[in-house]
C-alpha cells in the first residue's frame, strides 16, 4: 500500500498586516516525501469569508499544480475526516484546492495567491495538505492543532487588517 507523505515545507506572507483595500500574498510550497500519492491536495481556506465568487477577493496568481484549482463554496458538500465524501459535511466557508495527480515522490508544487480583505481586523487562512488514499496520520499534513470545519487539521495564518 502506498504512504505518501505531505508536507507543506514553506508559507510565505507578504505582508503581516495590511491597510483595509490592500491586497496582500501567500505562497504555499508543498511536497511529498513519501510514496507516489494517487492524489495530493492543499486547501487554502478562508475562515472570514462567506464568498470568494467576487474575483476582486482573491486571485490565483499562478501555480505549478497538474490539474486546475478547485474553489469550493460555502454550502456545497464536502468530505470530513479524511474519508472523502463518506462522511460528507457542508463547507461553512470558502476555500480553493490545489492537487496534482499523481504526485510523485519529492515533487515540489507551489502556489501564490493574492486576498483583499473586506473587512478590519484580523483575517485568517488555514492551510493544509492531503494525500490520496488516506491511509493514516502520516497521509496529512499538519498532524496535530486546530481542526478546521471538515475535522481535519490545519495550520493558521493571519494578517491584521487596519483602517
Amino acid at each position: 500500500m502506498s504512504k505518501a507523505v505531505p508536507i507543506i515545507t514553506n508559507v510565505q506572507m507578504s505582508a503581516s498586516e495590511v491597510p483595509l483595500g490592500k491586497p496582500f500574498n501567500i505562497k504555499v510550497t508543498s511536497n511529498n516525501q513519501g510514496d507516489t500519492a494517487d492524489i495530493q491536495i492543499v486547501s487554502i481556506s478562508f475562515p472570514n469569508l462567506t464568498s470568494i465568487d467576487n474575483s476582486d477577493i482573491i486571485t490565483i496568481k499562478n501555480h505549478n499544480f497538474n490539474q486546475k484549482p478547485e474553489f469550493v463554496k460555502t454550502g456545497e458538500e464536502i468530505g470530513s475526516k479524511y474519508s472523502g465524501l463518506s462522511k460528507a459535511t457542508t463547507a461553512k466557508y470558502p476555500f480553493i484546492e490545489f492537487y496534482s495527480r499523481p504526485w510523485k515522490t519529492d515533487a515540489i508544487y507551489q502556489a501564490e495567491i493574492e486576498i483583499k480583505p473586506l473587512n478590519i481586523g484580523r483575517f485568517v487562512i488555514f492551510i493544509k495538505a492531503v494525500s490520496l488514499p488516506h491511509n493514516n496520520e502520516i497521509s496529512h499534513y499538519p498532524q496535530t492543532g486546530i481542526k478546521d470545519h471538515q475535522e481535519e487539521f490545519v495550520e493558521v495564518y493571519s494578517v491584521n487588517v487596519r483602517d
